[in-house]
């Protein structure tokens, strides 16, 4: 996966398009390398868990 790293472009006319432009998408890739095992010790004075609901549109 190295070698895919850095800004891919994909060009393409869309079946549905009728003036014939080029449509142009891009990404940005980046490859990282895996971590080691991580342990961590977070006391639970420093843990702040909330649950909300909602409903509506978007809820």
């Amino acid at each position: 996966m190295r070698m895919e790293a850095g800004v891919h472009r994909v060009q393409r006319i869309p079946s549905t398009e009728k003036g014939g432009r080029i449509h142009t998408s891009t990404v940005s890739v980046a490859v990282l390398p895996q971590p080691t095992d991580v342990e961590l010790d977070i006391p639970d004075r420093d843990l702040n868990i909330e649950t909300k609901r909602a409903s509506g549109a978007g809820g």
